[in-house]
């Protein structure tokens, strides 16, 4: 299955990393894949919840607090053909392991797509973030973001709620708890960041992403974990790196796409004041 658009759901071929079925993002997926549960604690981690079915908290996408009362998490978790969702639909869960219960919990009251984020079903687009401010301030303490972009031969850390098998689009499998995968950075230019054979280059990266590889062809984002942060550590702290956007290809086996949080610093700094 190729899941480019890594939401819950289940994707087109080449899908991101996106949200849970009958959410704004159902046509997207992503799941951590060849990772384990989280050992330690994040308290910046969200899961953007909206009903589905009898469950009025079913998990759509990740997301990391920034600030007090401002989540970021990728574009097409937020968004359909028709624009932009509302913002009534969506509450965050913060700073909990476990996306049932825990942590704090407020509703989102404003949704800010970046402007040069393009919504289409069959391509990914640069620029895959989406500002979320909350009705209330909480009291976890926010991620700090990265002042650069990863590079080459570093390491990122994929976070989120996704599926844990690429077959996974049954929105009552995915993991209660929250789990994490270490992947390695690649180069931008390199070939199956940019295309994949079946998509070409509708999933690949896009000016201010970067992309990760999949260690033994076997770990990665799949559905569940748009939105969700990629960290790296910086003085023994983790920071905000990438927002788990898409897969180039098949889930798992092909490389990830992240927008950088680096590159869009200035847009994040100006939306939140």
């Amino acid at each position: 299955m190729v899941t480019s658009a890594l939401a819950v759901g289940l994707a087109a071929a080449g899908t991101t990393a996106q949200a849970a079925a009958g959410t704004a993002a159902s046509q997207y997926q992503a799941k951590i894949i060849g990772g384990h549960r989280s050992t330690e604690h994040y308290s910046f981690i969200v899961s953007l919840q909206a009903p589905r079915g009898d469950d009025p908290d079913g998990h759509g996408c990740g997301g990391t607090l920034i600030a007090p009362d401002w989540v970021l998490t990728a574009g097409h978790c937020v968004t359909t053909a028709e624009g932009v969702e509302a913002p009534g639909t969506f509450h965050a869960r913060i700073g909990s392991l476990d996306r049932t219960r825990g942590g704090e919990v407020a509703r989102v009251k404003r949704i800010v797509v970046h402007p040069g984020y393009r919504y289409a079903d069959e391509r990914g687009s640069a620029h895959d973030l989406a500002l979320l401010q909350l009705s209330s301030k909480v009291s976890a303490k926010p991620a700090p973001l990265a002042s650069r972009t990863p590079r080459a031969g570093e390491t990122v850390r994929a976070t989120g709620w996704g599926y844990t098998e690429a077959t996974g689009n049954d929105p009552s499998r995915l993991p209660v708890e929250h789990r994490e995968v270490d992947l390695p950075v690649l180069a931008p230019d390199t070939p199956k960041c940019v295309s994949h054979g079946t998509d070409g280059d509708a999933w690949g990266i896009r000016e201010g992403d970067f992309c990760t590889d999949n260690p033994d062809g076997a770990a990665g984002t799949c559905g569940g974990d748009s939105g969700a942060p990629a960290l790296t550590k910086a003085h023994g702290r983790w920071q905000l790196s990438g927002v788990t956007s898409r897969s180039v290809g098949d889930c798992a086996s092909t490389p990830d796409i992240y927008p950088s949080v680096a590159a869009h610093r200035a847009w994040i700094r100006t939306t939140t004041g």
